[in-house]
């Protein structure tokens, strides 16, 4: 591909942050209480309670820490250097789009790792434009793949799509031979799913030089294990302004806590897929009760920027009763937040099939203030009586 424009944006020299021997050594799961409900938001680690929005912020770092401690490993940093390549633009009459490649080249010390974004946009769209950033299945697309791309254009959306296998490869027996384990080595300790969420916060740094979109206005969604890594990077990265994770399942939106029906568990998801986690998650196999996190702190790590969940009845797998209870319990901190109407959550009597209406119908919500179908927040499924006895602290933010 030939770059008509090339330019560096930064320099970020210090010592990586996310090395294991940086970190206080976390308390083993033996180590650790037993808890069956969902763990309070609102209690520090300590026993202390969170009071107001200051708290909060404190209690957010912690959740971040333990979730990187003890679920996915840390976040690897940002690269010493970023170099960024586009190439021309160019028009797809058929389509009714333009599009351009997005080269970065990330380098540490004397490594390199390159990242590929394709960004389209509709040809008469008012620039800039809200931008869905999501990876494709596989390997990195190019023009002409721009048809599937309408379906967000023809709203009024642009998109910039990469390839999560270039951050940290899908397999097992080879994720760590590529990717940010060759450019950071082995100081550092992330699976997978942090990886990619590593790799939608380099794509938004890339999307800042685009003048045709607005990077203020990301949306970051992924559907299955792709939806797992945009719900952490919408938890991680705070410039993402919509998160939707779609059948996200276990590590996603749902709890290891509740698991409803023939469901995806703990001991499934790190059996067969170990190297989405940091190594030594697998400690918490047939003891999820001394997990000091849940999937309804992840989301809540979103607030109070706008959230949306959308799920399946018929996806059996992904428990999507169980993300229902995290929904219920992530909203007590939106709604501590003043910001109960940024998140909702979507349910459809469908398999394991993705949902891009409900994205940008809350999208167009979310960025054009148009109202919601009322299908939105509805719950299919009873309460759960033993989900959660706290409730959000009286006084609120």
């Amino acid at each position: 591909m030939r770059f008509v424009t090339v330019l560096v944006i930064g320099v970020c020299v210090g010592v990586l942050s996310a090395t294991a021997a940086d970190n206080k050594t976390p308390k083993p799961a033996d180590e650790l209480p037993a808890v069956k409900e969902l763990p309070s938001p609102f209690v520090f680690s300590d026993g202390t309670p969170v009071r107001n929005a200051d708290d909060w912020s404190r209690r957010r770092q912690q959740l971040k820490d333990l979730f990187q401690e003890y679920m996915y490993g840390h976040m690897p940093p940002k690269p010493q250097r970023t170099t960024i390549g586009r190439g021309e633009w160019t028009r797809d009459e058929e389509n009714k789009v333009v599009s351009q490649d997005v080269e970065l080249k990330l380098s540490q010390n004397d490594k390199t790792l390159a990242l590929h974004v394709h960004v389209v946009l509709p040809s008469d769209g008012k620039e800039p434009l809200p931008v869905v950033v999501q990876s494709s299945f596989g390997r990195r697309g190019g023009a002409s793949t721009n048809k599937r791309f309408t379906v967000y254009t023809e709203r009024g959306y642009a998109v910039a799509e990469c390839s999560f296998n270039e951050a940290a490869i899908d397999n097992k027996s080879t994720a760590r031979t590529a990717g940010v384990y060759a450019l950071f080595g082995d100081k550092i300790d992330c699976g997978g799913l942090m990886a990619w969420a590593w790799c939608v916060s380099r794509v938004l740094d890339a999307l800042k030089t685009v003048d045709r979109v607005d990077a203020k206005k990301a949306i970051v969604t992924g559907h299955s294990r792709y939806g797992k890594a945009a719900l952490i990077a919408g938890a991680f990265d705070e410039r993402i302004a919509l998160t939707v994770p779609s059948h996200s399942g276990c590590a996603g939106a749902a709890p290891y806590r509740f698991i409803y029906g023939r469901s995806e568990q703990l001991h499934n998801i790190v059996g067969a897929f170990p190297h989405w986690f940091r190594p030594d998650f697998n400690q918490f196999i047939g003891k999820v009760e001394r997990l000091p996190v849940d999937q309804h702190l992840l989301i809540a790590l979103v607030a109070p920027r706008a959230l949306l969940a959308t799920e399946g009845t018929q996806d059996t797998w992904i428990n999507p009763e169980g993300s229902q209870l995290t929904h219920l319990a992530a909203k007590k901190v939106y709604d501590f937040l003043n910001a109960g109407d940024k998140i909702s959550i979507r349910f459809r009597p469908v398999g394991h099939i993705p949902s891009t209406e409900d994205l940008l119908d809350y999208a167009d919500h979310v960025f054009k203030n148009k109202p919601l179908p009322d299908a939105f927040g509805k719950l299919p499924y009873k309460e759960e009586k033993d989900g959660f006895s706290w409730d959000t602290p009286k006084g609120g933010s």
